[in-house]
């Protein structure tokens, strides 16, 4: 969801202008919008008797009842006009339909934190582009005998040395702007799961 304008007072009243871009959006739109708010968008209206016109025109109507029509990726809201025209009465029934790519603006007396919550998850862009970034660690061959202190730490100097330079080549190449997942993980061997020896913690901030 594309937030075009904000102008409201948290716990109090005001107004966003939204702009739907995928269907996931409207059903953001769908939890946000509720009885007692008004919707202000452009709409189609037929008008006359047997030579029926379809006018384009701007309402704002009082909510009385909202729908999510999936199989049409639309949602309908139906309620009182709340705008002078010469096509429709204040006071008189509409449906308006909100479909992705068409604005509306949406007022409520109340912004409380529920409400703004979901615009903000609605309408973060670097959550809605966040990566998921994947480390595999593919396990290795090597031999050491227990018997030989040195060979084992050796081979645990170099082991350490090995996790610390694939640490560093991670946070080198990965973007924590947009990532905000990352999975590590190995193959399983045996009966059971194996971990990798804990490297040394690198802060990203």
């Amino acid at each position: 969801m594309k937030l075009v304008t904000r102008n409201l007072v948290p716990n109090g009243p005001g107004s966003v202008k939204l702009l739907p871009q995928i269907e996931d959006d409207l059903w953001d739109a769908y939890n946000l919008i509720a009885v007692g708010d008004t919707v202000e968008a452009v709409t189609v209206r037929k008008i006359g008797g047997r030579d029926t016109e379809r006018v384009k025109l701007t309402l704002e109507i009082a909510v009385q009842s909202v729908e999510y029509a999936t199989e049409d990726s639309l949602m309908r809201v139906r309620g009182k006009n709340q705008t002078k025209n010469e096509y429709v009465q204040i006071g008189q029934y509409h449906t308006l339909e909100l479909e992705i790519k068409r604005p509306f603006i949406l007022r409520k007396e109340v912004w409380d934190w529920p409400a703004l919550d979901r615009i903000q998850q609605s309408c973060d862009e670097t959550a809605a582009n966040a990566d998921l970034a994947v480390l595999l660690m593919q396990e290795g061959l090597a031999t050491s005998s227990s018997k030989h202190g040195c060979a084992m730490a050796a081979y645990d100097t170099a082991l350490n040395d090995f996790f610390g330079r694939v640490l560093d080549a991670f946070l080198n190449h990965v973007d924590f702007g947009l990532v905000q997942c990352v999975v590590i993980a190995r193959p399983v061997t045996g009966s059971g799961l194996t971990t990798a020896p804990p490297a040394q913690a690198h802060s990203t901030h």
